[in-house]
C-alpha cells in the first residue's frame, strides 16, 4: 500500500495541500485554482506563521538581533555536520517507500550517525581531534560511494511537500531560541541545572575519554550515572570545535535544532505512517514543537531528554515500515534510533518498546535472521565489547529505577529532578489552560479515537499502546509524594504523540477543517507565549563575567566562593582554572560541588547581597556587575583546603534550580 498523500489521508485542507499531486479539496474545480492563487496563499500562510513566531518573541521581550550571529554559526555548523554524516546512510539505507520525503531525513539520520561515531572512537581512545577528522572524511568517503552506487537523490514529488516542515522546523527551533535572543548573547538558556554538567562534559570530551578524571576541566568527569550519555556529548562537542564557540555557547542552539529535528519527525510520521495530508502533517508538527512541555524540555534545557525525544517518532516510524517494507535498511536505521534513544535517556525505553512490540511482534521469527550461525560473532563481540559501558549504563540506570516505579511504599525524594511540583495535564497537550482542555479535550480525544480507528491493526495498537501506557503512569504517580519527575517524563513523551493524532484526525474533516487546525495552532502559540514569559538565561553576562577573574588571578590563586550555593554550579564552572571552595557549597545534590574550606587566597562575593567580607583586606580588586574579588587575610583561620578537584556526591537529596 503506498502511504503518499491522497491514499489514506482523504482530501487535504488549506492552502498547504494546493501543490500535492492527487490532491483538492471537495468539489473543487481543479481548473479554477490558477498556480498564482495556490502561491499567494502559501505565502498568507508562511507570513502568518513567521508573525505568529515573532509575535511569541515580541511577547518575550526581544529587543535587538543580539545572539543571532552566534546561534547562525553555532546553527548552520550543527546542520552541515549532520547532513555529512546523514548523506550517505540515507542514500544506502532509507526504504525507496520513503524516499519522498528524502531531503527530510539527512538531518535526523546524521545526527545518529555523528553520535554513535563519534563515540565509538571515543570509548577506543582516540583524541578527539583525529576522532573528528576521522568521522568528517570517512562521512565524506561515504558520500562518495553513495554517489556511485545510488546516484544522487532525484526530485522530490512535491516541493511543497519537502519545503513547508523544514519551514515550520525552523520557526521551531527559532521559538525555542526565544530567551537567549532577549538576553542579546549566546548562553544557557532556562533554569535547569543539569545544563552544567552538560556542558562541562561536552567540553571534558574534546581532551579527554570517557572514564578519565580531569581536574583541570570545569567538570573533572563525565558523572557516574551518565556513563550511557556520552554519544549525545560528542555531537556537541563537535560543533563547538568546528564553530570556535565555547560549549555553553552552542548548547542552546544544538537543543533547539534537536527539536526541530524531534517536529520533523513527527511530521513524517504524520506522513509515511498515518498517511496524512500536508496540511494535517504540517499542523501537526508545529503543534508538537510549540508544545509547552516540548519547549520546557527544549529550553530548560533536559538535554537527555531532548535527544530522547527527538528518536522517539523515528523509532515508531522505521519499526512500521522494517515490518511492512522488510528491507535491511529500516532495520539498521531503526537499531541506530533506537540506540541512541537507549543511551540518551535509558528511563524513556519502555516507551518505544512497547510500539516496537506491537509492531514487530508479527516478524518475529524473521529477525532470526540476523544471526547467520558463528560468523555473527565477527561482529556482535567486538561491538558488544566498544558498547560495553554505555550498555552498562543504560542497564543500571533502568534497573535503579525499577524499585521507585513499582514499590509505592517507598520515597520518590531522591527522583524530585530540579521539579517541586505537578505540571499541569493541559500543557503536555498544546493547550494553554484548564478550561481550554476541559472544553476541547473531548473533541480532540474524539479525533485522536477516529484516526487511530482508520490505521491498520498492528500501527494502531502500536500507537494507542504508547498512548495508554503514558496514561497508566502518568496515574500511577500524580497520586504519589513527590511523584511530579515521573508524571512528567511519561507525559512529556507521549503528549506531543497524543496532540498529532488529534491533529491528523482535524484535518480529515471535508469541510472548514482548517477552522480548528487554525485554533490548535494558536492555542499553542499561546501555550509557548506563556512559557517563554518565565523562561530566562541562567547564564546572564554577570555570570560568565567571572572568567574575567579567572584570567587575572596568577595559576594556582586559590578562590572562596561567598554566593548562593545553587549559584556556585556556574560560578565554579567559569573560575574553574582556579583552586576553589566554600564555607557553604552546595551539598545536598548529585552534583560535584567545591571543597569545604574558609582559608584561601581570595574570595568572590555577591555585592547584591553583602560587602566585603570581615576576613577581607584591601580595596575591591576586581568589580563586576554582580560579584566583586577581594584578597582574604593571610591571618583567616583554618587549613586551606581549596582544590581544583571537584567533590563527587553519591547520592542526592533533591536537585535546586539554577534560578
Amino acid at each position: 500500500m503506498d502511504l503518499q498523500a491522497g491514499d489514506r489521508a482523504g482530501p487535504d485542507v488549506a492552502a498547504l495541500s494546493a501543490g500535492q499531486p492527487g490532491v483538492r479539496a471537495p468539489g473543487a474545480d481543479p481548473g479554477a485554482r490558477t498556480p498564482r492563487r495556490r502561491r499567494l496563499k502559501q505565502l498568507a500562510v508562511a507570513a502568518l506563521a513567521a508573525w505568529s513566531a515573532l509575535g511569541v518573541a515580541d511577547y518575550a521581550g526581544v529587543a535587538g538581533p543580539g545572539a543571532v550571529d552566534e546561534a547562525l554559526r553555532a546553527g548552520l555548523v550543527a546542520v552541515a555536520l549532520f547532513a555529512l554524516c546523514g548523506f550517505g546512510v540515507v542514500r544506502l539505507l532509507l526504504p525507496a517507500e520513503l524516499r519522498a520525503h528524502e531531503l527530510l531525513w539527512y538531518l535526523p539520520v546524521g545526527a545518529c550517525a555523528a553520535a554513535l561515531e563519534l563515540a565509538v572512537l571515543g570509548y577506543l581512545r582516540v583524541p578527539f581531534a583525529v576522532n573528528l577528522a576521522v568521522v568528517l572524511v570517512a562521512n565524506a568517503a561515504l558520500v562518495v560511494v553513495a554517489l556511485r552506487r545510488a546516484g544522487a537523490p532525484g526530485r522530490p514529488p512535491s516541493t511543497a511537500g519537502v519545503a513547508w516542515p523544514v519551514y515550520v522546523a525552523v520557526l521551531v527551533a527559532c521559538v525555542a531560541l526565544v530567551p537567549m535572543f532577549r538576553a542579546g548573547f549566546a548562553t544557557v538558556q532556562g533554569f535547569g541545572s543539569d545544563a552544567h554538567l552538560a556542558v562541562g562534559t561536552g567540553h571534558f570530551l574534546k581532551d579527554h575519554a570517557p572514564g578519565e578524571v580531569a581536574p583541570e576541566e570545569p567538570v573533572d568527569q563525565v558523572p557516574l550515572v551518565w556513563r550511557s550519555k556520552p554519544p549525545i556529548y560528542y555531537p556537541m562537542a563537535a560543533v563547538s570545535s568546528l564553530s570556535g564557540l565555547e560549549t555553553w555557547e552552542v548548547f542552546s542552539t544544538l537543543a533547539a535544532i534537536m527539536l526541530a529535528l524531534a517536529a520533523l519527525g513527527f511530521f513524517l510520521l504524520a506522513r509515511e505512517a498515518l498517511g496524512a495530508g500536508l496540511a494535517g502533517a504540517a499542523v501537526g508538527m508545529a503543534v508538537v514543537g510549540l508544545d509547552r512541555v516540548a519547549l520546557q524540555v527544549a529550553m530548560h534545557p533536559y538535554y537527555n531528554q531532548i535527544w530522547g525525544f527527538f528518536t522517539l517518532p523515528f523509532a515508531i516510524l522505521l519499526a512500521y515500515w522494517a515490518a511492512k517494507a522488510r528491507t535491511r535498511g529500516s532495520a539498521v536505521l531503526l537499531a541506530m534510533f533506537l540506540a541512541v534513544g537507549a543511551f540518551a535517556y535509558p528511563l524513556a525505553v519502555p516507551i518505544p518498546l512497547v510500539a516496537l512490540a506491537a509492531l514487530l511482534w508479527p516478524e518475529r521469527r524473521r529477525l532470526r535472521g540476523l544471526w547467520h550461525g558463528k560468523r555473527s560473532l565477527l561482529w556482535m563481540v567486538p561491538l558488544a565489547l566498544v558498547l560495553a559501558v554505555p550498555v552498562g549504563g543504560v542497564l543500571e540506570k533502568a534497573a535503579s529505577a525499577i524499585r521507585p516505579v513499582v514499590d509505592t511504599g517507598m520515597s520518590l525524594a531522591a527522583w524530585g529532578g530540579d521539579l517541586d511540583h505537578f505540571i499541569p495535564e493541559h500543557q503536555f497537550v498544546s493547550m494553554p489552560s484548564t478550561s481550554a482542555l476541559l472544553i476541547l479535550g473531548p473533541f480532540l480525544l474524539v479525533a485522536l479515537v477516529v484516526e487511530l480507528r482508520r490505521q491498520p491493526r498492528t500501527l494502531a495498537l502500536a500507537l494507542g499502546g504508547v498512548l495508554l501506557f503514558g496514561v497508566l503512569a502518568a496515574a500511577w504517580f500524580r497520586p504519589r509524594d513527590v511523584g511530579w519527575y515521573f508524571h512528567f517524563k511519561a507525559l512529556a513523551f507521549v503528549g506531543p504523540l497524543a496532540v498529532l493524532l488529534a491533529a491528523v484526525g482535524v484535518s480529515r474533516l471535508r469541510r472548514f477543517a482548517w477552522v480548528p487546525l487554525t485554533a490548535l495552532v494558536l492555542l499553542a502559540v499561546q501555550g509557548a507565549r506563556d512559557e517563554m514569559a518565565v523562561t530566562f538565561d541562567q547564564t546572564p553576562r554577570a555570570v560568565v563575567e567571572l572568567r574575567e577573574v579567572d584570567r587575572r588571578l596568577p595559576p594556582g590563586a586559590s578562590v572562596r566562593l561567598d554566593m548562593n550555593p545553587n549559584q556556585q554550579l556556574w560560578g565554579a564552572y567559569f573560575l574553574s582554572g582556579q583552586p576553589l571552595c566554600s564555607i557553604e557549597p552546595i551539598t545536598t545534590t548529585s552534583y560535584p560541588h567545591v571543597r569545604v574550606s574558609r582559608r584561601a587566597d581570595y574570595v568572590v562575593v555577591d555585592r547584591r547581597y553583602s560587602g566585603p567580607p570581615p576576613d577581607s583586606t584591601g580595596p575591591e580588586l576586581w568589580r563586576g556587575e554582580w560579584y566583586g574579588l577581594y584578597r582574604l587575610k593571610a591571618s583567616t583561620p583554618g587549613p586551606e583546603n581549596c582544590s581544583r578537584r571537584m567533590v563527587q556526591t553519591v547520592t542526592a537529596i533533591t536537585i535546586p534550580t539554577a534560578r
